[in-house]
């Protein structure tokens, strides 16, 4: 009988093993629009300091989904695309000072294409948005963080 469970056992292992071997790979900053799937990046910040890890990011055209981890352990950020360079992400950083914590600093502006919520440290955010081909900013709105150069570059070719 212990050569039937441990046969067994062994099975189920093996098995389990090719299943999550299966199941792995996505989660890197990269992504293509092939077979429906939106492409998958994954951004998060660099500790404590005021920087996104990876600061740059690329992806096909199509669906684009961003999971964001607020890496750090103390301070809230967020994730916020804008259509432009840092002439519209200053701008938009502006304006969501101007929002303020109720809305997350996330203005009412066209030129944002997506957004995170405000992030407590620790916790992580995912959005879910159509890219076309071009060069974004990205940045965080929360006071001070975007003129401490917490921004980054989304190209989608």
């Amino acid at each position: 009988m212990k050569l039937n469970v441990r046969s067994w056992m062994s099975g189920v292992a093996l098995a389990s093993a090719l299943l999550l071997s299966a199941c792995g790979g996505g989660g890197g900053s990269t992504g293509g629009g092939g077979g429906g799937a939106p492409a998958a990046l994954n951004v998060s910040t660099a500790g404590e300091q005021l920087q996104f890890a990876p600061g740059n990011l690329s992806a096909a055209p199509g669906d684009v989904k961003v999971t964001f981890k607020n890496g750090s352990g103390a301070q809230k950020h967020n994730w916020v695309l804008v259509k432009g360079g840092d002439d519209v992400a200053a701008k938009v950083d502006e304006a969501g000072v101007a929002a303020g914590d109720a809305k997350g600093y996330i203005p009412d502006d066209a030129n944002i294409l997506a957004h995170t919520k405000l992030v407590d440290g620790g916790g992580s955010d995912s959005i879910s948005f159509k890219a076309d081909p071009g060069t974004y900013t990205f940045l965080c709105t929360f006071p001070g963080h975007y003129t401490a150069g917490m921004k980054g570059t989304l190209t989608v070719k």
